[in-house]
């Protein structure tokens, strides 16, 4: 279903296959806490459907309302260039102010912002 790595007690999660719903979500999430105990996650972009980055799709609410319903901190990694004249901008700016998901630009930065706390983008988008 996945590989992961634990760097810092976050779980870096690469699942088998793009993560497509809220139900391929909460099953990971599952295995995860099962497998490891951790309570952060940092996944790449690459680990979505390209849907996700399309929020009049829909797919962004399903995927990531399991991750804030069970407390499951996640950071997003990769490159966002794409969204940055869409309204997925203001999704991503406002995920990057709460304190469960987060989209950040490389794995070092989303490792230690899931650590801290997931707060403030490094830089604007």
């Amino acid at each position: 279903m996945m590989n992961y790595t634990i760097k810092q007690n976050v779980a870096v999660v690469r699942p088998n296959y793009p993560l497509s719903d809220g139900q391929d979500a909460a099953k990971l999430i599952n295995a995860v806490r099962f497998q490891t105990g951790c309570t952060s996650m940092l996944m790449d972009r690459s680990a979505f459907v390209p849907e996700l980055f399309t929020l009049s799709s829909g797919v962004a609410e399903q995927v990531l309302k399991p991750f804030i319903q069970s407390k499951m901190r996640l950071a997003i990694v990769g490159d966002f260039y794409d969204c940055y004249q869409t309204s997925m901008r203001d999704f991503i700016f406002g995920c990057n102010r709460g304190d469960q998901v987060g989209f950040w630009e490389n794995e070092q930065e989303g490792l230690a912002l899931s650590l801290i706390h997931i707060s403030e983008p490094t830089r604007p988008l």
